[in-house]
């Protein structure tokens, strides 16, 4: 926390202390005074309010209450506005040297086990499965189980991939030929030694005891577990859903769909048993993510907060279909007559089919009305 620059990260003014004479207003006299009503039912009624029964706290009935989150000005308007007060700032902020980091402590000689938790979003695999972090990791299992069979000692990591938001996907779709798909994209992307892989659901809270009970397996009394993930690939939201189906008194971390809404790297209480140790980390840039390039309005349209439905057309050669302003599909030949093609985008994101010799000429008439973005 800091409360010397309001437009940097942890900015917080510190609310003037109450009055320690203060006390919450109790309004003395009856509000009824119809000669029906008795005085002494007014007394009584007045006593149950100024004293309640079993020495209960009319101030504050709920302990718990009291216990309030304090949270500096960005995380604040992030989870209250979903926004973050000045986006142009946001641009000076450094991005996260996983491999600085994280990395030279997976090749640190230590008896702790370490889990990477890989988080990827199920409608955008691609655009935000971590190849980076996936190629450091496996390469750093390979090393260390090397130098085991030497006899040397160290710390080979295990990667379980959190494949989430799987909510948003088509019902129809099989799980199993969905986890076929996800472990063979996964060993393309680099990703060569997995432990496991999970397909779960933070919003509809699928999948997440199977997860819990794998990373406690695997991480042990003392392990430490990293989440790891591109930015707005749903690692907050995960941890917070986590810590929720677990019970107890867990850290609830910001969660918005803004890309790079966690800065530093945090340390969870409460999930993990014993002295386990479970850390969020900010998000990892993707090359291939479009949507960290977008501005906010432009984000919200491309933003899948509903289950995906098609939407398909029957294209012939010499036609386009436009999805919104950000991209353009273009049929110039084909061995047949015409072909089908499926789009699979968020429904706030409009598209439109015609002749492509009239593309530009509708791009450029309607940019930002009909296609937007």
């Amino acid at each position: 926390m800091q409360d010397s620059d309001p437009k940097q990260p942890g900015f917080f003014i510190k609310p003037s202390p109450k009055n320690p004479n203060y006390k919450s207003t109790i309004n003395k006299n009856p509000v009824l005074d119809e000669s029906e009503i008795s005085d002494s039912f007014k007394k009584g009624l007045l006593n149950e309010l100024i004293e309640p029964e079993n020495g209960d706290n009319l101030e504050n009935p709920n302990p718990r209450l009291s216990e309030k989150l304090i949270v500096c000005a960005r995380c604040y308007s992030l989870r209250h506005h979903g926004k973050v007060k000045d986006p142009t700032v946001e641009n000076l902020l450094p991005a996260f040297d996983f491999d600085y980091t994280v990395g030279r402590r997976l090749n640190s000689i230590t008896r702790a086990r370490t889990v990477v938790l890989m988080v990827v979003d199920a409608s955008d695999f691609d655009g935000s499965f971590p190849r980076v972090v996936a190629r450091l990791v496996s390469k750093t299992i390979d090393d260390n189980l090397r130098g085991w069979k030497e006899g040397k000692s160290g710390n080979v990591p295990r990667i379980v991939l959190v494949v989430t938001k799987i909510d948003l996907l088509p019902s129809s779709l099989s799980p199993t030929r969905l986890e076929h798909w996800v472990r063979t994209r996964a060993r393309e992307g680099g990703a060569s030694k997995l432990t496991s892989v999970h397909l779960v659901s933070a919003v509809r809270d699928w999948g997440l005891k199977n997860l819990v009970d794998d990373v406690v397996g695997l991480a042990g009394p003392r392990g430490h577990v990293w989440v790891v993930g591109v930015q707005n690939a749903g690692k907050s939201t995960l941890i917070n859903a986590i810590g929720k189906s677990v019970g107890g008194k867990v850290t609830h971390l910001t969660e918005a769909p803004v890309p790079g809404t966690t800065l530093g790297i945090v340390r969870v209480e409460g999930v993990l048993p014993g002295n386990a140790k479970l850390f969020d980390t900010p998000g990892l840039l993707h090359p291939h993510q479009i949507s960290t390039r977008l501005v906010r309005e432009e984000q919200k349209l491309v933003h899948i907060g509903h289950e995906l439905k098609a939407r398909t057309y029957r294209i012939k050669v010499g036609h386009s279909v436009h999805i919104g302003g950000l991209m353009r599909v273009d049929i110039e030949e084909s061995s047949v007559d015409s072909i089908y093609v499926t789009v699979w985008a968020s429904l706030s994101l409009p598209l439109h089919m015609g002749k492509t010799e009239n593309a530009c000429t509708m791009l450029e008439d309607h940019f930002g009305r009909q296609l937007q973005v």
